[in-house]
């Protein structure tokens, strides 16, 4: 059960940084600076708590998604629901990766570079359906 506690510590704590680092430098930290944010918060409580990382990235991801979805209608549902099975493929990544290599850093980076991606793909996706160009 201590990665209820993980992921929500985890949650809390991103949620608070990552409003830091968008006062401080704007929207641009959603695509690199937020991932690393959430991912060695996550991974990093999961592995203090000797908690699943799978559990506790799904924990983190339950609570982003109520909070996309909050007040948000149909499409925060949907964002919400994805912000979840998302965060879970995370874990399932680092957890991955650090069971072959038992090694923290290149866990936390697996994870880090396709929530990346990921972030890269979202963003991209929302400014062509808005019609914004590139």
């Amino acid at each position: 059960m201590g990665f209820i506690l993980a992921g929500l510590t985890a949650a809390a704590v991103s949620w608070v940084a990552n409003r830091a680092a968008l006062k401080l430098s704007g929207p641009k930290v959603i695509v690199a600076v937020g991932p690393f944010i959430e991912e060695l918060a996550k991974t990093g409580f999961a592995v203090l708590t000797g908690s699943s990382l799978v559990l506790t990235h799904g924990i983190f991801g339950l609570a982003e998604g109520i909070y996309d979805a909050w007040g948000s209608g149909l499409q925060g549902i949907k964002a919400g629901f994805v912000s979840f099975l998302g965060h879970i493929f995370y874990g399932y990544l680092t957890s991955t990766v650090l069971d072959k290599y038992r090694l923290f850093l290149p866990a936390l980076l697996a994870g880090y570079v396709v929530h990346v991606v990921w972030n890269i793909t979202v963003i991209a996706f929302i400014m062509q359906k808005r019609g914004v160009p590139r």
